[in-house]
């Protein structure tokens, strides 16, 4: 019972953490005057970090389905930060490449989403994030598992 207790309340403080770092990037990116918001930036920052990357990739690594995706990409692409092409082999499956103004966009965004990261891993040590990294790929590859998700 007490172990079941302790997971309860690990779990409340992961979502609590998670809540938390949303909306302290929302604040940051509202206050900056961004012209996207963060969950677009993850997919520019994907797509710099995957040149070429498949559209179903992208949902893949972001843990988001085909919908939230499309209709991210569907914005970015509206205002001129990535583009979509149909693969070469002449499938149905979009490439995201990104422009210019996106990759200038996403080098400007970078250095806060740095400090905000730098921010609430303030006075943790090397062998206490390596421990919660490993420990949150054990909780990813859980719900990867119960949920059909790659990870």
């Amino acid at each position: 019972m007490k172990n079941q207790l302790q997971k309860f309340l690990i779990a409340n403080e992961i979502v609590t953490c998670a809540t938390l770092i949303k909306v302290l990037t929302l604040r940051t990116f509202k206050e900056s005057g961004f012209e996207i918001t963060p969950e677009q930036f993850v997919i520019l920052d994907t797509v710099v970090n995957n040149k070429k990357i498949y559209q179903r990739q992208l949902g893949e690594i972001l843990g988001k389905d085909r919908a939230n995706v499309a209709r991210l990409i569907k914005i970015l692409e509206k205002k001129g930060l990535i583009e979509k092409s149909l693969d070469s082999n002449g499938r149905q499956i979009n490439r995201i490449t990104i422009t210019k103004q996106g990759e200038l966009i996403r080098n400007k965004i970078l250095p806060e989403i740095i400090a905000i990261r730098e921010s609430y891993l303030n006075n943790i040590d090397y062998e206490e994030l390596i421990n919660c990294s490993t420990i949150i790929n054990k909780i990813k590859n859980n719900i990867a598992k119960s949920t059909k998700l790659k990870t």
